[in-house]
């Protein structure tokens, strides 16, 4: 068996609904997730046994995630070694999207033959963002709904788009934020009718207008420089401007790739951590 090559590309959400409160503690959401072309790359060696990675973090969703679909007595095992690119605590996923790549990796290196709903399954065992980031993979745009264990393709195309993000350096607490989120009130369902139809159509701006996210003034109380990031990519020019999860990062839409290479210069020359990408659909 030989070691393998894979990346793994984070997300935005191009809408996020808080719903309510559940019994186990956790938020309801619903949610638009995207794949985009920012990505970590990992390489993948299979081991007797042996699972490890060089992450560096306490909770090491790559280790978690192997020893989830290998089991933990397995002789099968796994040398997992991240090139990281995406930022950490910016609301793209990125920890969720290294998991999911080992979870796809492992099933090819070790022919467990795994269907892309069984490996989603396994993904809800390791983190909440990680079956959407397993489905992505193969179906493009997905709705993720329940605290992120309900993942299914959302059923329209992924049309081109060019992105900018732009990460303000701050780490933006997951559970703080949502502490700090109030739940809908009323669900309303025109907020998944509205991108469904924009994204079906394939027109930019209509996508812009209904990107949402409820994370966002919550995340935007406790750290202004998020509000700051966002009106510093409104004024270079990108569309539809909206934060990622739970923050730190924002993104908007440009109009061509040559005006979001523009854009995220821009941004750059101001400080900020700033990336042009492109929607991903699928890369598996």
């Amino acid at each position: 068996m030989q070691t393998m090559t894979i990346e793994a590309h984070c997300k935005v959400n191009f809408t996020l609904e808080v719903l309510g409160k559940r019994a186990d503690g956790y938020h309801a959401l619903r949610s638009v997730v995207i794949p985009v072309s920012l990505s970590d790359t990992l390489e993948i060696e299979p081991t007797d046994g042996e699972i490890s990675s060089d992450t560096g973090f306490p909770d090491d969703l790559c280790v978690k995630a192997a020893k989830v679909v290998l089991g933990e007595d397995s002789k099968r095992g796994a040398r997992i070694h991240v090139a990281k690119r995406i930022p950490a605590g910016g609301g793209l996923g990125g920890g969720s999207a290294d998991a999911a790549a080992t979870l796809v990796a492992l099933n090819e290196i070790y022919a467990l033959g795994l269907s892309p709903a069984q490996l989603a399954e396994k993904g809800a065992l390791v983190g909440s963002d990680v079956p959407a980031l397993v489905l992505s993979r193969f179906a493009g745009a997905v709705l993720m709904e329940g605290r992120g264990e309900f993942v299914s393709p959302l059923g329209v195309g992924l049309p081109h788009l060019d992105l900018v993000l732009v990460n303000p350096g701050v780490f933006s607490s997951t559970p703080a934020v949502f502490r700090a989120c109030s739940p809908r009130v009323t669900n309303d369902a025109e907020i998944l009718y509205n991108i469904r139809v924009s994204l079906k159509s394939g027109d930019a701006a209509a996508i812009a207008e209904s990107l949402q996210n409820d994370l966002e003034a919550p995340a935007m109380k406790l750290h202004p420089e998020i509000a700051d990031a966002k009106s510093a990519l409104q004024k270079a020019g990108a569309e539809g401007v909206t934060m990622s999860g739970s923050g730190s990062t924002v993104f908007g839409i440009a109009k061509s790739g040559e005006e979001a290479d523009l854009i995220a210069a821009k941004l750059k020359s101001q400080g900020y951590g700033a990336w042009h990408v492109t929607t991903v659909c699928p890369v598996v």
